[in-house]
């Protein structure tokens, strides 16, 4: 398996986009970096762009001014590795090089992105986050829509250079002001003009503050189950029928996390969502919460971090914090391997859960089912879709000696597969129950399916760790698992008592 590096230094990614300057700091582990400081001022550098050409004046100021005070903040927590990019708005403005002049002022060295390095970022981000994607990238920023395309022999590469349209949420409005066919003839002619032709009949990733203020909505009239719009996917046809309605300004009762500001923008977001599906006929969309900060810092990074997995990396760095190693994890997941039935879909997911699995007992007692369900439904967890999550989630709750299905994982994944992590779960309490996860204590005892019985094995060490406790523990998981419970040792076999 592949292993998991981790990190204490902070790195920093600068966005100066069109809508919005963001400062956001990371740190922990590199595959999966967590953000620990996320700033943003709308400064609308993009916002008269269309009409003037330039940027202006009120905008160039906010934008300095919190410009200013980021170079600060990063100075105070001496981040050293720091990155500041610029994207439409200061590419496209006849003002744009005395705006960066004016940054260089700070300390920072802002680049300039073309639209192509803007679309690969972008769909770097998509990549880091979904290995194995297969289809197309789509940002929408205040400034442009990129769109590159994702795939190779495995998926998860960037093919060719991606296109830029002039299709921010800044420029819609006048686009549509302009008539009810403008925009469906804009993209037409855009997507003509750069001769693109990719993506049909494969998912969509989406990227974009106003698109996951649109997930966030669809995901409320859906009663959804899931909190974050993270890896929320819909099929081509739901999504259509959700944004035509909403593009009409008619998005129902508003989720509050959706800010006045992006609520503003969802009409107009959601009326080129409805042009993008009719003209690229994806198989379905997938929404991503990670984007061109996101892809700067993988590109950043060696080869062989890059290939380790997010899942796995995401939930250790969440388990770190409860003092329970990657390795550990792993010897535990090993052990339990033998009786636990993986299918080919589940990919690393055990592993995950295990950890997770393992995290959970060093929380309060009281507390644990709970927050099993709220890591579930609302944490974010990279690299890990909808069935993943509830998988996990079960593990979770099996390890504490629950085996009743929550009615939400039941949209979430299938009854076999959350029957399937109940094992997984019932396995894992057995093991950190005989052997404290112990290195020796692992060695000393093995499980094993032999003849339609769940045997569990122990030489002389394991004996005396062997209690009544243990014994239900043994019985509950060959009771799950249809089998017969037997205990053998040096001195013979014995059936579960």
């Amino acid at each position: 398996m592949i292993g998991i590096s981790h990190s204490t230094e902070k790195r920093a990614i600068i966005d100066i986009g069109s809508n919005t300057v963001r400062l956001v700091v990371y740190n922990g582990p590199p595959r999966a970096p967590v953000v620990v400081l996320n700033e943003k001022v709308n400064a609308r550098l993009g916002r008269d762009l269309s009409k003037t050409g330039t940027i202006s004046d009120k905008a160039m100021r906010t934008a300095l001014s919190a410009l200013e005070r980021f170079a600060g903040v990063l100075r105070l927590l001496k981040v050293g590795n720091v990155e500041c990019v610029a994207t439409a708005a200061a590419r496209d403005a006849s003002n744009g090089p005395e705006f960066l002049e004016a940054v260089r002022s700070f300390g920072l060295s802002p680049r300039l992105l073309s639209g192509e390095e803007e679309a690969r970022a972008s769909a770097a981000g998509v990549i880091s986050a979904f290995p194995h994607a297969r289809g197309v990238a789509a940002d929408l920023g205040g400034g442009s829509l990129e769109l590159v395309e994702i795939g190779g022999a495995e998926g998860g590469e960037v093919i060719g250079g991606g296109i830029t349209l002039p299709f921010g949420t800044l420029r819609l409005p006048d686009i549509r002001a302009a008539g009810p066919e403008a925009l469906a003839n804009a993209m037409r002619a855009g997507l003509t003009e750069k001769t693109w032709d990719k993506g049909r009949g494969l998912p969509l990733y989406i990227v974009g503050g106003s698109w996951r203020a649109l997930a966030l909505q669809a995901m409320r009239v859906l009663e959804w189950p899931v909190d974050d719009p993270h890896g929320f996917e819909l099929p081509a046809e739901d999504a259509l029928r959700l944004a035509r309605q909403f593009a009409k300004g008619k998005p129902g009762d508003p989720d509050p996390r959706i800010s006045n500001a992006r609520l503003t923008t969802l009409p107009d977001a959601a009326a080129l969502l409805v042009q993008l599906i009719t003209c690229l006929a994806p198989s379905h969309l997938v929404f991503s919460s990670w984007g061109l900060r996101e892809g700067l810092l993988h590109m950043q990074l060696p080869a062989r971090i890059r290939q380790e997995s997010p899942m796995l990396a995401s939930v250790a760095g969440f388990a770190l914090g409860a003092r329970i190693s990657f390795d550990d994890a792993v010897r535990v997941a090993d052990w339990t391997a033998p009786v636990c039935r993986d299918e080919p879909q589940d990919g690393e997911v055990r592993h995950a859960a295990t950890l997770l699995a393992l995290a959970t007992m060093r929380t309060e007692p009281n507390l644990r089912t709970e927050e099993a369900l709220t890591w579930a439904l609302r944490k974010r967890w990279i690299g890990l879709d909808m069935h993943g999550r509830a998988m996990m989630a079960m593990t979770v709750f099996a390890n504490t000696g629950l085996t009743e299905i929550p009615s939400e994982f039941l949209r979430l994944a299938d009854r076999a597969d959350l029957d399937r992590a109940i094992g997984w779960g019932l396995a894992v309490r057995l093991c950190r129950r005989l052997t404290a996860c112990a290195e020796a204590g692992l060695a000393a005892a093995s499980l094993a399916i032999r003849d339609g019985k769940l045997v569990l094995t122990l030489d002389a060490l394991a004996r005396p760790l062997f209690s009544s406790s243990n014994n239900k523990d043994l019985k509950a998981l060959a009771e799950w698992l249809k089998l017969e419970a037997v205990v053998e040792t040096d001195e013979g076999a014995l059936a579960a008592s």
